[in-house]
């Protein structure tokens, strides 16, 4: 009786070890795919590292990155922006950024509706208005005269966010 009491643990053991790791491995390859506040989608071309906290986290774009500290009192310090025409890793010190664009890739297509089923007005998106990265103030420049917007360096688009 003993050894089938044995067994039994030992195969509830290894069930729930198995469960698990599927659990861990599911979990830890979505979630680089998902933005760290606001759970969307993160585009190839507007991925945002940083350091929150300590840890490494990954944003859908620049905007909902540095809106994390106003809206989550956390620390966050952008380690790596991507540039939005060649997909390159950029240091925050060398990146250009587009402000207000018509380009954004976070925007929601969803309408919303009120409880009276009339269109209700967005008055809030921590992805807006848009921040668009690049590694040249040139080309950065010839995006703006094309989709609008300001262009600024990186650091001073940061620091509006903190004051």
């Amino acid at each position: 009786m003993a050894r089938r009491e044995w067994v039994s643990r030992l195969a509830a053991v290894l069930l729930l070890s198995v469960l698990g790791l599927v659990g861990w491995t599911t979990y830890s390859k979505r979630a680089p795919d998902r933005c760290f506040a606001c759970n969307r989608p993160i585009h190839a071309n507007s991925r945002t590292t940083a350091a929150v906290n300590g840890h490494k986290r990954f944003f859908c774009c620049p905007a909902c990155a540095l809106s994390q500290h106003e809206q989550g009192g956390q620390a966050v310090t952008i380690t790596q922006l991507t540039s939005f025409d060649t997909g390159k890793p950029i240091a925050p010190g060398r990146a250009y950024l587009v402000r207000g664009s018509d380009v954004n890739l976070c925007e929601m297509k969803k309408e919303l509706v009120d409880s009276s089923k009339h269109p209700a007005d967005l008055l809030y998106d921590r992805c807006a208005p848009s921040l668009i990265a690049f590694d040249d103030r040139d080309r950065a420049m010839r995006f703006a005269t094309e989709h609008g917007g300001g262009v600024e360096p990186f650091s001073e688009a940061a620091a509006a966010f903190t004051r």
